[in-house]
């Protein structure tokens, strides 16, 4: 079963980083603000099912990635939000 929860995640990261790469060989600038705040929940949740995996198989170096790459996609949606919060305030002004 833990293997499982390994499996899912590297899947869900694989199509998030390949659907965000794929988005900016197209170019879609247009639909980056929304895949944007997309691309960073579903990397947390990705990083975040390889950290619980990482702990159950107790492979301690993969721990401390997934845990680093948490703390930096959970940053990241954090700035995102912070750029629409000012884009809309400046908007409105």
């Amino acid at each position: 079963m833990k293997h499982v929860v390994g499996w899912i995640s590297s899947l869900l990261l694989l199509v998030t980083f390949g659907s965000q790469t794929y988005r900016e060989w197209k170019g879609e600038k247009d639909k980056s603000e929304k895949y944007t705040l997309v691309f960073f929940i579903a990397a947390i949740a990705g990083t975040a099912g390889n950290l619980i995996y990482s702990l159950l198989v107790k492979n301690w170096v993969f721990t401390a990635l997934n845990a680093a790459l948490v703390v930096n996609n959970a940053a990241g949606l954090w700035i995102a939000l912070q750029h629409r919060k000012q884009a809309r305030q400046a908007g409105a002004t």
